[in-house]
């Protein structure tokens, strides 16, 4: 499998300071050197992107957020007051950190939080130029706070996963910030760089002796799921540190703020943290109710429309059914021997929440004969055909030579004629997001 390491993409962070350097005063503070030793930048000297061509040709020694420091940059009150200004505009938030405060105040976790230098100038180049990494870091913060508060954690650990929060997503500051356009379609190779951005946060935060590990293995592992399906490493089970399956959860949960989604209300939340439930660490899906939301689903109105419900219905059915002629038919093949596992665990998910897969038209005829119905298994289905994108992704990421060959035509497994099936299908009725 092709590997993206870390240093595979310093490019964008570099373009990132030194462009953030031509409005803030960026000042070296030692010498930066190429790796085979080439002096490139003296200490003192002001980052603009002036500089850019002769630092992004190298390997940085020391990395630049090592080597600089800015002006007004980020720290512990700076922080605490961009999350008061974020939980200011959501009631939902607010509601969070009053629950935490029924332990202790949530100023003294946000304040008592290690910062180095390093650190802070990494956060402060997040917040002026990914501003959108920024603000989810921080309402990840909050949210894993209050998941930790209601696990009975110390104060210690508190400040672990608010740091493990605010810094979890430091890794997309080194990848294309087009990838990160909400309209941006991403292509297998720009995955394969998304997907490795626990890795570099990881070894960031591996570089201060003085934070503690778990700090660092909750980042790593914010993307790792109970039943092995995350990544980077596949973890399966209590192998998940606590502190990486509260960074998990509340990943999932922060699509119930997420603007660019109609996902905000919790009717559609529910669903999905029902269809999840084994990926995510026991006990937690339970203290989100305080998300619940009174008003219901409400969806753009095309998800309401009887006609798109019930192709997407015979949508789902089709695609079941469509698999298992493929599984019936193919021979030790790796790829369909992954995805059965995958698609009889969606199977039962989807029975336990009232539609059988086998039995298409007994929804379709409950829907026909109850519109008022059509709020509730919208969000059902939208979140059944979600995990089909998923499996897409998840099986071009495990398998990304096999999916290059798949796409020429040529020597192609089962397993990947089945994804072409799957993925024409399922775009002819659903738009690609």
């Amino acid at each position: 499998m092709n590997q993206i390491t870390p240093q595979s993409n310093n490019e964008h962070f570099i373009k990132s300071v030194t462009e953030l350097g031509d409005t803030r005063k960026i000042i070296t503070s030692r010498d930066i050197y190429s790796n085979s030793g080439m002096k490139l930048v003296t200490s003192g000297v002001h980052i603009t992107s002036e500089l850019y061509e002769r630092l992004v040709k190298h390997k940085l020694f020391p990395s630049l957020e090592m080597a600089v420091t800015i002006e007004n940059a980020l720290d512990n009150k700076s922080i605490l007051s961009d999350i008061l200004e974020l939980s200011g505009k959501n009631e939902r938030l607010q509601a969070m950190m009053s629950k935490i405060n029924e332990a202790r105040p949530y100023e003294q976790i946000f304040l008592g939080i290690n910062l180095p230098g390093p650190l802070a100038f990494k956060l402060t180049v997040a917040r002026e130029k990914f501003r959108r990494v920024y603000d989810h870091s921080l309402l990840l913060a909050v949210m894993s706070i209050y998941l930790a508060h209601c696990d009975q954690m110390s104060l210690h650990e508190e400040e672990w996963v608010a740091m493990a929060a605010l810094f979890h997503d430091i890794g997309l500051l080194h990848i294309d910030p087009r990838m990160l356009e909400p309209s941006h379609k991403m292509t297998n190779e720009e995955r394969r760089h998304l997907y490795a951005h626990p890795l570099t946060a990881y070894l960031l935060l591996c570089e201060f002796p003085e934070l503690n590990r778990h700090i660092a293995e909750a980042v790593l592992e914010h993307h790792e799921r109970m039943d092995g399906r995350g990544y980077p490493r596949g973890m399966h089970g209590d192998k998940i540190t606590r502190y990486g399956q509260i960074l998990a959860i509340a990943e999932l949960a922060a699509k119930a703020f997420d603007p660019d989604h109609p996902i905000g209300q919790w009717k559609k939340l529910e669903v999905m943290l029902k269809l999840n439930a084994k990926q995510y660490g026991p006990g937690l899906i339970g203290h989100l109710n305080i998300l619940r939301d009174k008003t219901g689903y409400e969806g753009p109105g095309k998800e309401f429309d009887p006609d798109l419900m019930v192709a997407k219905v015979k949508l789902i059915a089709t695609l079941f059914a469509d698999f298992d002629q493929y599984a019936d038919s193919a021979v030790s093949d790796m790829i369909i021997a992954f995805v059965t596992k995958r698609m009889a665990a969606l199977r039962l998910d989807l029975l336990s929440a009232g539609f059988d897969p086998r039995d298409p038209e007994s929804l379709i005829q409950i829907m026909t004969e109850d519109p008022d119905c059509l709020p509730d298994y919208a969000p059902l289905l939208d979140e059944a055909i979600w995990q089909f994108k998923s499996l897409i992704s998840e099986v071009a990421r495990l398998w990304p030579e096999d999916i290059e060959v798949c796409a020429q035509q040529q020597g192609a497994s089962m397993g990947c004629k089945w994804m072409s099936d799957l993925r024409l299908k399922l775009y002819a009725v659903v738009q690609e997001d």
